[in-house]
């Protein structure tokens, strides 16, 4: 159940009962007031006792959400038969010869009420037995009070016809409710894939370089002989390396930021000095940035600077913060970096851009190196999943708009049909005209079909400006129809456009505001009783007036006010289910990308992990040659890694781009590497394309003095090879079947090829 039929649910129930409250209170107290009953005693206790019943009920029902135990149900059923049954001692029965029928009282209004009220708080066959229970007690109480009994009159029909409108309109209603959070639903799947789409690219981009700055890096420090002597370090940052492969995405709020760059300090091998402010609070997630492209650029000094000292400098103004990290060792020119190279690009100045800062590398040969990271200060927004709060709630107000209009639609043509016109054919005798009743009852009718056109049309919004002509004619028919009505029969059985003929207002005017609602309501009620006031006679006493009207127009009110409810829930319900999608997208956000990440990057759990794990141990020596090795070849693997996922508009070969990486690597090493690449070359799957290049991978890592490698193929054929000084190793064998193998050893020279063959 979403949160419009939710909300729905739980207003109409609170409506509905306080609307029972007000109805019955009103008809009670009035009828108490101006026809006391025979026995006004009697009619005084039981007037107080079923208002504080209707009271003690309703915080129930509402306490308990409509929900809880069936008991007090069953106990309001009881009391209102009770108050049936016993009319004959609590009202007064006004008989109309001249109709054969006894006016409405406080009773009859009180059981209708409930009946209206009850289709909110059970379901269909339980509204059933209530409206049955309480026709069956009002017929009995009005049997006993007149012996001899009246018969079944159209008013007592009314609570049956009321029943069954009643549920009509909750049913069309919920309904409508229950397609609008249908629809919202398919909006937030959309955009919870759009958004969990997304978010799987932003921490895939940053969870690769976190990999870059730490374990990549760390392993090919090993590989490279970097760390001798640094064991302890060693260890302990293999260990928060293992952290980082398994950490979550950066915390939301705010952190200090100096506080995180003296951890990063304190972690480094090197002699590092440190400027800036004593504390920063600032975003967590641009200070996790700002403090990984600093640990970054330590490595970087560690590894190529040929110094082991550097200085942090943290400075912030109004709009930006700056950290600068500087070093004074051999330095290198910028432009001469390969591209493929991930650090510059993909570690600092990609990681900056993500959070709207920058950062450069100033540089020359000899003159150290200055790495500046800059980011802007702005204040933190929550995420964004795309939902347009504005969007649901329109799409959640037409909804219920529908469902109500269609409500009021079926009701005006069931009353008119099989309530009105039943009098009218019964009655002919108290029209001056029966040919004018007809005529309004047709202009009735045509209304009503004219508002279903327009919705079958597709018009669920205002119906726009030419409902005020009609809501004029229709004012003007209900005048014709009772000034048409002989004064002796006015506001009794036969004027049945007394009360009936608001309905049209109803229906034209539903999505009015609630004071033009109540104005237009009582203008049409205050000519009625007018013409009754000119001509001088009426059927009913007041009281009976005030609850014949009472029985009629509490539900049109209801009706008004439902629809000023649903105006206001469509608000909540869009809002309710914006923080339900936020709260769904954030899960599935969670979920989807821890599950990215363990099928993405599974190659690095089985082999990048085994390694770092024994480095923190210590059961893995980094001064071991073999270990040495081992690094090296994972730390190339993980650099095909960050190829794979590059940004390289102008290169579309991912094959290419990722030996590159791998080439680059080498020759940073010092190995001279010879590169070749022939023919066309087809797209292959990543797993294809990992078993290709694999032994290169391991040769490249490895190398020393020259490689030769060569790429190439055709529209069905993709081969690699590689010809270097053979390595003290075993070569490792390409995982996957499509994929074939072979070797050729020359004295200390090794020759390997892999290939692949796609279907013919």
């Amino acid at each position: 159940m979403g949160a419009a039929e939710r909300g729905l649910l739980r207003q109409g129930l609170r409506y509905s009962l306080i609307l029972r409250l007000i109805v019955v209170a009103v008809a009670s107290v009035v009828s108490l007031l101006l026809e006391p009953g025979p026995r006004p005693a009697v009619t005084a206790a039981v007037v107080v006792a079923l208002n504080a019943w209707n009271l003690w009920y309703a915080r129930y029902r509402l306490r308990h959400h409509g929900h809880g135990r069936a008991w007090p149900v069953v106990l309001d059923v009881l009391v209102m038969s009770a108050i049936c049954l016993t009319q004959g001692w609590t009202t007064t029965y006004a008989f109309s010869p001249a109709e054969n029928v006894a006016a409405p009282n406080w009773v009859m209004v009180a059981a209708e009420i409930t009946v209206v009220a009850y289709p909110w708080q059970v379901g269909t066959a339980g509204l059933a037995c209530v409206a049955t229970t309480l026709l069956g007690a009002y017929l009995g109480g009005a049997a006993l009070a007149e012996p001899g009994g009246l018969g079944l009159t159209p008013l007592d029909l009314w609570l049956v016809v009321e029943a069954a409108l009643s549920w009509g309109l909750y049913r069309l209603v919920r309904r409508h409710g229950r397609a609008a959070d249908e629809q919202v639903a398919r909006g937030e799947w959309l955009r919870r894939s759009a958004a969990v789409a997304a978010a799987r690219r932003v921490d895939e981009t940053e969870y690769l370089a976190t990999l870059h700055d730490t374990a990549s890096a760390t392993l090919l420090m090993v590989g490279a002989g970097v760390v001798p002597g640094r064991q302890d370090w060693l260890a302990e940052q293999a260990a928060r390396d293992l952290e980082a492969i398994d950490g979550p995405a950066a915390p939301g709020g705010e952190v200090d930021l100096v506080e995180l760059l003296r951890d990063v300090l304190r972690q480094s091998p090197l002699r590092v000095r440190w400027r800036g402010v004593d504390a920063l609070r600032l975003s967590a997630v641009d200070a996790t940035l700002l403090c990984h492209g600093t640990r970054e650029a330590l490595t970087n000094v560690l590894r190529h600077a040929g110094t082991d000292e550097a200085e942090v400098t943290l400075t912030a103004d109004a709009t930006a913060v700056v950290v600068e990290i500087a070093d004074r060792g051999r330095g290198f020119d910028p432009a001469r970096v390969n591209d493929h190279r991930h650090g510059v690009a993909g570690s600092l100045v990609a990681r900056m851009a993500r959070i709207g800062g920058s950062a450069t590398v100033t540089s020359a040969p000899g003159h150290g190196t200055r790495v500046r990271m800059s980011c802007p200060l702005t204040t933190a927004v929550p995420v964004d999943t795309g939902a347009d709060t504005g969007a649901d709630t329109e799409l959640i107000a037409v909804n219920f708009l529908r469902g109500l209009r269609w409500a009021v639609v079926v009701m005006s043509l069931v009353i008119l049909l099989l309530l009105d016109l039943p009098k009218l054919l019964s009655n002919r005798d108290a029209y001056g005209s029966v040919a004018t009743q007809f005529v309004v009852m047709a202009g009735f009718f045509a209304v009503s079909v004219a508002v279903a056109v327009a919705m079958w049309r597709g018009r669920a919004g205002p119906l726009g400006w030419w409902r005020w002509p009609v809501v004029a004619a229709v004012v003007a028919l209900s005048v014709l129809a009772t000034w048409t009505v002989l004064p002796e029969h006015r506001l009794g059985v036969a004027h049945w456009s007394e009360g009936d003929a608001a309905w049209w207002l109803v229906l034209l005017v539903l999505d009015s505001r609630i004071a033009v609602f109540v104005g237009l309501l009582a203008a049409h009620y205050a000519l009625t009783f007018a013409h009754a006031l000119l001509a001088g006679h009426a059927v009913v006493t007041v009281a009976g007036t005030v609850n014949a009207t009472l029985i009629v127009v509490a539900y049109q009110l209801a009706v008004c006010v439902i629809a000023a409810v649903l105006r206001n829930l469509a608000c909540s319900a869009a809002r309710l289910a914006r923080e339900e999608e936020e709260l769904r997208t954030a899960e599935a956000v969670e979920r989807q990308v821890h599950e990215y990440r363990r099928e993405r990057f599974a190659d690095v759990a089985e082999t990048t992990v085994p390694l770092l794990a024994g480095l923190a141990s210590g059961a893995l020596d980094p001064a071991d040659e073999a270990v040495r090795r081992s690094c090296a070849v994972e730390a190339t693997r993980m650099r095909r890694i960050f190829a794979e996922t590059a940004d390289h508009a102008a290169d579309t070969d991912l094959l290419l781009r990722e030996l590159r990486a791998c080439v680059a690597l080498a020759e940073r090493n010092g190995v001279s590497v010879s590169f070749a690449e022939v023919g066309t070359r087809p797209d292959v799957p990543l797993t294809v394309r990992r078993a290709l290049t694999e032994p290169a991978v391991a040769v490249l890592a490895t190398a020393r003095g020259k490689v030769r490698l060569t790429v190439a193929g055709d529209v069905r054929t993709l081969t690699v090879s590689v010809v270097a000084q053979r390595p003290p190793f075993d070569m490792p064998e390409p995982d996957h079947d499509g994929v074939r193998t072979a070797s050729v050893v020359d004295g200390d020279r090794l020759w390997i090829q892999t290939t692949w063959r796609g279907e013919p």
